[in-house]
Parts: structure tokens; C-alpha cells; sequence
């Protein structure tokens, strides 16, 4: 099975009791789907009905609290996963890599953002809850140095696709678009009383490239042991 099957049968298992991400109710609901397809690296993962983002042809980032329970599926199409050794159960370190056996072909993979300007910029989360990806737009207001968070305004003070994820779209990735460029600056790990709070991608990059850079070292080892 491969990595497109592996998204579809988490259409299949996940897409009824997945809540959608909630929306304006003065904007169509096209507006949000169409701001969706903008990012295919937003994916869902199969099993945990969590979300995630492909950085890497076979590399997909997701939160700790959706990967564990992954893992304990055992999906064929999942070589490896990852999660942050320093994750104890909490919001602290909620991060975590899946491998996959194959690249994912046909969808480009997103890079993760590496500054530390995130406070104040325009973010755009995308999420499959209900069946569908849509997306939508809010600010970053809190910066911590493991954390981002947006809180959800009243319709007068909204951005004008403003949207909120539901607890069953925790693991999806917030971008930011820079000088044309997409870039992935969080993972989503709960949204409660008004807030969204998000695993901060640039406290992770060292963790995230040692990791995969570590997988290619062992495989090339093995690749030349074999011959």
C-alpha cells in the first residue's frame, strides 16, 4: 500500500466523526475549501484521525499526542516514527516524525521555518475534520520559546477567513507565506477557551534535521553493506 492509500483509508476511518474546522458563518464555505487547497503538504494521518505536514518526500511532522498511537497501529506504509525524546505526556516538546517506506510523489513538501519573528504575523492552519480540507486565517499573539498561539476573535475584530481547528485536528500544521515562499511554523496541540496553541517549528528544527539526517546516515550504511 502505498502513501496515497495510506491518506485515503484515513478518509475512510476518520472523515464521520472528525468535526470540520469552524468557520465564519457571513463567508461561504468554498472560500475556506479553495484557501485549502493552496497547501496538499497538509495531510491526515491514518489511525489517530490526527493531521500533519509533509517537510520531506518521506518525512511527514505531526504532533507526539497523534503519533503514539500510530505507532501502535503499525500502518504498512509507516517505516519509522519519531517522537521528541523529551515529550512527557504534555504540551511541552509535542512533537514527532513519521517515516514513511516511499516518497510521497506528487506533492511537494513544505519546509519549516527557522526565524524567531514569528509574534504578530498572519498564519494560515489547514485541517480535514468532516471529510474535507479547508483552511483558514488568524495571527500569531503569543510567543513562547517552545509555543505559538492564536486566540479566536469576535467577527469584528477577525481576519476576514478567520477560522478555528476542533480537538480532532490537533497535529495540523500553521504556514506562513513569506516573499512567495510557504513555510511550516507550528503543529497544532489543542484549542480550548478561545485559544489555539501550537508547537513552535523553529524550537524544533535542530531535532527535526538530526533526526532525518541520522535515517539517511544508517541508510546509506546499509544500502553499502548490502553490495
Amino acid at each position: 500500500m502505498n502513501f496515497r492509500s495510506f491518506i485515503a483509508s484515513a478518509a475512510l476511518c476518520c472523515a464521520l466523526p472528525a468535526a470540520a474546522l469552524t468557520t465564519r458563518p457571513d463567508r461561504d464555505d468554498a472560500e475556506y475549501l479553495e484557501l485549502a487547497s493552496r497547501y496538499p503538504s497538509a495531510i491526515r494521518l491514518a489511525g489517530s484521525a490526527g493531521e500533519g505536514v509533509l517537510v520531506n518526500p518521506r518525512w511527514v511532522l505531526t504532533a507526539a499526542h497523534r503519533a503514539r498511537p500510530l505507532a501502535e497501529a503499525r500502518r504498512p506504509e509507516v517505516s519509522a516514527i519519531f517522537i521528541h525524546p523529551e515529550w512527557k505526556g504534555g504540551a511541552d516538546n509535542d512533537v514527532a516524525l513519521v517515516l514513511l517506506k516511499e516518497e510521497m510523489r506528487g506533492v511537494e513538501p513544505t519546509p519549516v521555518y527557522r526565524a524567531d519573528d514569528e509574534a504578530g504575523r498572519t498564519a494560515i492552519v489547514a485541517g480535514h475534520g468532516g471529510g474535507r480540507k479547508r483552511a483558514a486565517i488568524n495571527t500569531v499573539e503569543r510567543v513562547t520559546p517552545l509555543a505559538l498561539a492564536m486566540r479566536i476573535k469576535p467577527l469584528d475584530d477577525a481576519s476576514d477567513l478567520q477560522g478555528a481547528l476542533t480537538p480532532a485536528e490537533t497535529g495540523a500544521p500553521l504556514f506562513f507565506e513569506i516573499d512567495g515562499r510557504i513555510l511550516v511554523a507550528g503543529i497544532a496541540q489543542a484549542t480550548a477557551e478561545g485559544w489555539e496553541t501550537y508547537s513552535r517549528a523553529s524550537a524544533f528544527v535542530g531535532w527535526i534535521e538530526s533526526t532525518m539526517l541520522e535515517v539517511a546516515r544508517k541508510e546509506a550504511e546499509e544500502l553499502l553493506g548490502s553490495k
